[in-house]
């Protein structure tokens, strides 16, 4: 793969990562709006969902940047993201198959371009 192009495949990467940050930073900052307005139920289940999904979204955030300058724990990050998110559609298809489908899909994606021969090379440090 010539130069150009696994520029574009990181930022593509990179971007995928940061949409899948955004959903867990509104769904982080809906939980502490369901806390604060008193909606919430279980403050400390809540509470802990707020920190995973918060840290969650930090960590996918700094693995986008990570993925764009060529680090391999940026790829072994989102293989590893990949596969919760895989395991969270499992349980969705359940309850709404396009719910599970729109969770899965983007993830089979995300997976088979990490294990392309070429971003593989690229992200040897």
């Amino acid at each position: 793969m010539r130069k150009p192009q696994i520029k574009t495949t990181l930022m593509g990467l990179a971007i995928a990562y940061l949409l899948e940050a955004i959903v867990l930073y509104v769904l982080t900052g809906i939980t502490i709006w369901a806390m604060v307005s008193g909606d919430a139920k279980a403050i400390l289940t809540d509470s802990a969902l707020v920190v995973l999904t918060g840290g969650a979204a930090i960590w996918l955030t700094f693995a986008s940047r990570a993925i764009r300058k060529h680090k391999r724990w940026a790829r072994s990050a989102g293989v590893f993201w990949q596969l919760i998110q895989l395991t969270i559609a499992l349980g969705t298809f359940e309850a709404n198959v396009l719910w599970g489908l729109a969770i899965a899909v983007p993830s089979v994606l995300v997976l088979i371009t990490l294990f392309t021969k070429e971003v593989v090379e690229a992200t040897r440090d």
